[in-house]
């Protein structure tokens, strides 16, 4: 019966035991933490510069004459009460120009936050591996829009276009993968593009997934540098065989830079009134492009009731008429390869996957919408589709 507040007790135990420290997550690629020693939460410091951010808003004011009291090395004269007291703070010198300073909780001494790349090197120098399973003890801050990535579960949930229904986990912020490329097709279309204007497959457009996943295989078609073919073909192989090498010339083709093109992107997500979206890049191979069942929902929403996305899953075999770089006609396949999702008749989908995100899906037919998250098999994916679809039909 007192279970609950025991083990309660024991999650709040370790957070104060880590209070300020910087946590490395070892069962996932190191991501680092800082664990706020007023509210013991935990708060993800993506890199050098984001950590120095946020560890800047979290800071305390100090006075120059109280900042002297904490040491900068061993030996030195110290306030022992201080130190004791702010061990794990950010101190803002709020006497000077707001330089950072980080009070090492294990020493005792201040540390000079320069600039994000002293942040970096301050979060792999003191930082403490720490296990998922023990991560997930320490609760996760509710004001930074970034995925829990201690989360072990699938989410769901379906949408009629105003209510939603059996929501599971609904709410949790997990990466999308490449359902990204919804929000990228939908701010193409603001640009009111030519879609038979032809573009030329850059260098820069093949390499794109390296800059995220290095040599891995990502779902792409057959395209090489110096390829021609027209924005139609471009879409088709973005959204049916969800090439991210295509998402890039698609957004080149556009005059805009990734960076424009993304920042265009966060703000149509703003103007659906996406609160828990945030994206940051234009295909979804950036694990940080994030949102939750329910706002995906609302985006597929938006995207497939554009018969430019929805009808674009009509072409599940399709081959694009090409001219490579020696100008000799080239055939690319385009194919649809979710054999499994098709036997669900579905007016319109899209998917997408990563190891952050797992499995992602959103599915429209008969009018509703149902988005799966982070299914961790493709068994769990089509059983959470089969529950909502019926649902629908009821």
């Amino acid at each position: 019966m007192f279970l609950p507040n025991v083990v309660l007790a024991k999650e709040i135990n370790l957070a104060e035991q880590l209070s300020g420290r910087i946590l490395l997550q070892v069962e996932s690629y190191g991501r680092a933490w800082y664990v706020e020693p007023v509210s013991l939460r935990r708060y993800y410091l993506q890199n050098g510069e984001v950590a120095y951010q946020i560890m800047k808003s979290l800071s305390l004011g100090v006075t120059n004459a109280d900042l002297a009291k904490i040491p900068t090395g061993p030996g030195q004269k110290k306030d022992s009460q201080l130190v004791s007291r702010l061990k794990g703070r950010i101190l803002l010198q709020v006497e000077s120009h707001g330089e950072a300073w980080y009070v090492n909780p294990v020493n005792g001494l201040r540390y000079y936050l320069a600039d994000g790349q002293a942040a970096y090197k301050l979060m792999r120098q003191f930082a403490l591996g720490i296990s998922n399973a023990d991560l997930k003890k320490i609760t996760i801050n509710d004001s930074q829009i970034v995925q829990d990535t201690c989360f072990n579960d699938v989410a769901y949930v379906a949408y009629d276009g105003q209510t939603f229904s059996q929501g599971y986990n609904a709410d949790q912020i997990l990466a999308l993968a490449s359902l990204t490329k919804l929000m990228t097709a939908l701010v193409l279309l603001d640009t009111q593009p030519d879609w038979e204007k032809k573009i030329t497959i850059s260098q820069a457009a093949i390499d794109y997934p390296k800059v995220y996943v290095g040599n891995d295989p990502t779902s792409e078609i057959d395209l090489a540098s110096g390829d021609q073919m027209t924005f139609r073909d471009l879409w088709l192989a973005m959204l049916v065989s969800s090439s991210n090498q295509a998402a890039a010339a698609l957004v080149e083709s556009t005059g805009l830079s990734r960076a424009e093109f993304v920042a265009l992107m966060n703000t149509k997500a703003a103007q659906l009134g996406l609160v828990k979206t945030i994206f940051y890049d234009v295909a979804g191979l950036d694990a940080h492009n994030v949102t939750t069942a329910k706002e995906m929902a609302k985006l597929a929403f938006q995207a497939f009731s554009l018969p430019e996305i929805a009808e674009a899953n009509e072409n599940k075999d399709y081959n694009i008429a090409a001219v490579d770089i020696l100008g000799q006609p080239k055939s690319i396949r385009v194919l649809d390869r979710n054999y499994s999702l098709q036997k669900f008749g579905p007016d319109a989908v899209k998917t997408g996957f990563l190891i952050e995100a797992q499995r992602t899906v959103a599915l429209k037919k008969n009018g509703n919408i149902v988005v799966v998250m982070h299914a961790l098999s493709m068994p769990q994916r089509n059983e959470a589709i089969t529950k909502l679809l019926a649902l629908d039909s009821q």
